[in-house]
């Protein structure tokens, strides 16, 4: 009986799984953008929040990074208010959008 080895080419592997250009990331990219759609609905008024000028619904992005070498998708957004919006104060109810559009797309929140 003879010997087999296995030869990995890592570099290929690299492409298939931590590569944002490769079907790892691109499927990942998808989620993303499913999971940033559902923030913008959920952050549009009732019955979510009170929407005056549209400014969390539009700064809801995503992006495509790493942590390590295991490729990572952010969603979030820049507007100071928010975690006031998705978790309530003291005087204001919450209105979670983000947590939601995780579960709404099939992923698992905190």
């Amino acid at each position: 009986m003879a010997d087999a080895y296995v030869v990995f080419d890592q570099a290929a592997l690299d492409e298939l799984f931590a590569s944002p250009e490769g079907p790892t990331g691109k499927e990942l990219a998808r989620i993303a953008i499913r999971v940033t759609s559902a923030a913008k609905r959920n952050a549009s008024g009732r019955p979510g929040p009170r929407v005056v000028t549209g400014r969390l619904r539009s700064s809801i992005t995503f992006e495509l990074g790493r942590n390590g070498k295991t490729l990572v998708a952010r969603i979030g957004t820049n507007v100071h208010y928010a975690p006031y919006v998705e978790m309530g104060t003291s005087r204001a109810p919450a209105y979670p959008f983000l947590r939601p559009a995780l579960s709404a797309a099939g992923g698992s929140g905190p």
